[in-house]
């Protein structure tokens, strides 16, 4: 990908779906059926399941080794949740106690399961499995990974400042859309950034997408 981000190349269907995932995300908010670490738990449940599943498509790498990505993809996004759950925290939340219920665990395992699964079953059937992968689940986890890393400062600033805003009219729900709102916007931003990259910069991708 270039250096100077073109962003004529953004794909409409990119930016058609996060935007659909922010409005969905904070309706459920809205409504009391999501939070922030909800979120957060999502991304992080996606993103392990998509490094685990490349196992499938990479089977020369080892499962050692794939084990050990799962391992350090654990690590590093709990460190960068940390960050992001004190903006969180700073904000106002935990109101409810630090941990999810037990139907908002459930939703995110099947959410995720389902997703998985679904781009497991039609890489398979591609007629390039490693590019439709590679194009799907690995480009969406780049986006995860460099926007929560992202997001570890932008969810104090303006996270936090939006937070105090929505307060007085929205007291109970304001730490949870103003921090998750400035989050996915975050990594809908990283999303359009890697929806410019070129067919044959994905294709090279596919062909290894690990840097060890």
């Amino acid at each position: 990908m270039a250096s100077r981000i073109e962003w004529h190349k953004v794909k409409p269907a990119t930016v058609r779906d996060e935007l659909i995932e922010l409005a969905i995300a904070l309706a459920l908010i809205a409504v009391g059926w999501l939070s922030l670490p909800t979120l957060l738990l999502a991304v992080l449940a996606e993103l392990l399941a998509t490094v685990a599943l490349s196992w499938y498509f990479y089977p020369q790498r080892g499962l050692r080794r794939h084990l050990a990505d799962v391992a350090k993809m654990f690590g590093l996004l709990c460190f960068l949740a940390i960050f992001i759950l004190a903006a969180y925290a700073g904000a106002g939340g935990f109101a409810n106690g630090p941990w999810p219920d037990a139907r908002s665990l459930l939703g995110v395992v099947l959410l995720v399961a389902v997703r998985g699964g679904l781009l497991l079953r039609e890489a398979r059937a591609s007629s390039d499995p490693r590019l439709y992968w590679a194009r799907s689940a690995l480009m969406r986890g780049g986006a995860l990974i460099v926007g929560s890393f992202l997001a570890a400062f932008t969810c104090f600033l303006p996270g936090v400042l939006l937070a105090q805003a929505l307060a007085p009219v929205w007291p109970s729900r304001a730490a949870d859309l103003a921090i998750a709102s400035v989050y996915l916007i975050t990594l809908g931003v990283l999303a359009c950034i890697i929806s410019t990259m070129s067919e044959q910069e994905i294709v090279d991708i596919s062909g290894n997408p690990y840097i060890d």
